[in-house]
């Protein structure tokens, strides 16, 4: 299953072909840039909402000097700690609500952590049914992975964007869809959460029942 709109996340550019998601290299300082990766999956996560209810929030994001625009209002209200970054699911929601709050909307966060001590972990299938009820839902789920464990092709301490998830039956495995500046990531999930060392955690914002 996958959201319902991947293409809203997608930019097509005659230099490079498609960008799948945004990049925390747009933003202005190079602080920004290397502690940006939070804050431009929520932008993600924001502005696809704002397109299943268009004005909700004064987010237009038809250019990449308006989506750097967005970029920074967010950082605004979902800001970075200068030593740790956004580092929690936790952080994360709090900038969320403090955004929702300023334009009186009353989306809700939805977070499951993963927590470092392996005892204390939510299970593959806990994890499973919240990205499946998000996806189903058609919301993009944001994925903090604060240690890649086992999986190459991910960035230790660093947010990006679920798209997608499917079961592969002849592996017995759960695949994650991913949006990661730019590049569109597949992800072994049971493998991340077998391996990681230090969790993380997944974040989508909910609209209110019968909002559409």
């Amino acid at each position: 299953m996958q959201i319902k709109h991947p293409d809203w996340l997608q930019i097509h550019r005659q230099q490079c072909g498609v960008l799948y998601g945004y990049n925390q290299d747009w933003y202005r300082t190079s602080f920004q840039r290397t502690r940006g990766c939070g804050p431009t999956a929520a932008t993600m996560l924001l502005v696809y909402l704002n397109r299943r209810q268009p004005g909700s929030l004064p987010y237009e994001a038809g250019s990449l000097t308006a989506i750097a625009d967005i970029l920074e209002e967010v950082w605004s209200f979902i800001t970075p700690d200068r030593l740790l970054g956004l580092n929690s699911t936790g952080k994360f929601c709090e900038g969320a609500d403090r955004l929702l709050s300023h334009y009186g909307l009353s989306w809700r966060c939805q977070r499951l952590g993963v927590n470092a001590l392996r005892k204390r972990r939510p299970s593959l299938g806990e994890i499973v049914r919240f990205l499946e009820t998000a996806l189903a839902a058609d919301y993009p789920v944001a994925f903090l992975n604060l240690h890649r464990g086992k999986v190459a092709e991910l960035e230790s301490w660093h947010w990006m964007v679920i798209t997608g998830l499917r079961y592969e039956n002849a592996q017995d495995r759960y695949q994650i869809t991913c949006y990661d500046n730019g590049r569109c990531l597949t992800v072994d999930l049971g493998l991340w959460l077998q391996t990681t060392r230090f969790g993380g955690g997944f974040v989508y914002i909910e609209l209110p029942e019968n909002h559409e």
